[in-house]
């Protein structure tokens, strides 16, 4: 099963399948032919502009994001940076002020990823005490809880229903994974499944079967994902002839 799993968070075919599914998803949800003009009048040139083709292709890179990710690739947070831009913009069109405010913080995230990543060792995953370990994921976690429930109440005018509160752990999830993410560590797995679970589950109480199929492909890439980083440190702490990746 290990090796499976492993097989299916690296191998190039379930990226191109993975992005088929996202992109399958977002065409029969009927996101490919709307245009800017159904959402803003800035100007004729809107009608030109194919704001449908623009969201379906962000699912795509979204998608391939989380691939490279997972296999220790920069790539996965360049293609972050560009899906977060995309994000932000469409949703600022489409008048989602909960989410506009998250994204300078998910930018700023993946702007130091990409620069901790730079200066770690290609393909190989940081590490840190268990201790450390801890401490970061305490802090980390009160931080994204407080700002997720924060940007939520802004957003839904202080009126909080069950979505809102399910919307904010969500958040506050991905907020904590992609914090561990810019630290290249692999603790951020084990939250990406918590959260991969919780959209799942969501997804399962609104009878939206497409979501569902998609999150379960996103569960299973986390995990093969957890197998892959856990095997590569692995290596590193049985091989003394490689550099410590440890964090000062």
């Amino acid at each position: 099963m290990k090796k499976s799993l492993k097989l299916f968070a690296t191998s190039k075919w379930f990226d191109l399948l993975g992005v088929a599914l996202v992109v399958g998803i977002a065409i029969a949800s009927g996101y490919l032919n709307s245009r800017l003009d159904q959402f803003v009048n800035w100007g004729p040139w809107t009608a030109l502009v194919p704001f449908g083709l623009i969201s379906v292709t962000n699912v795509g890179i979204s998608m391939l994001s989380t691939r490279f990710t997972g296999k220790l690739s920069n790539w996965g947070n360049y293609l972050g940076i560009l899906n977060t831009v995309l994000s932000g913009t469409i949703d600022y069109i489409l008048g989602n002020k909960a989410a506009i405010i998250t994204y300078p913080v998910t930018f700023l995230i993946y702007t130091f990823a990409i620069q901790k990543w730079q200066k770690s060792q290609e393909g190989k995953p940081n590490q840190l005490s268990k201790t450390q370990t801890k401490l970061v994921a305490v802090f980390a976690t009160i931080l994204a809880f407080t700002f997720a429930y924060g940007t939520n109440y802004i957003g839904y005018g202080g009126q909080m229903n069950l979505l809102a509160y399910i919307t904010s752990i969500a958040f506050a999830l991905s907020l904590v994974a992609n914090i561990f993410n810019a630290l290249k560590l692999t603790t951020q797995w084990s939250f990406w499944l918590v959260y991969n679970f919780v959209q799942l589950a969501k997804a399962s109480v609104q009878g939206n079967f497409a979501n569902v199929g998609k999150y379960i492909f996103y569960i299973l890439n986390a995990f093969g994902a957890l197998f892959v980083w856990n095997d590569e440190e692995r290596k590193e702490s049985e091989d003394p002839s490689l550099p410590c990746p440890r964090q000062s």
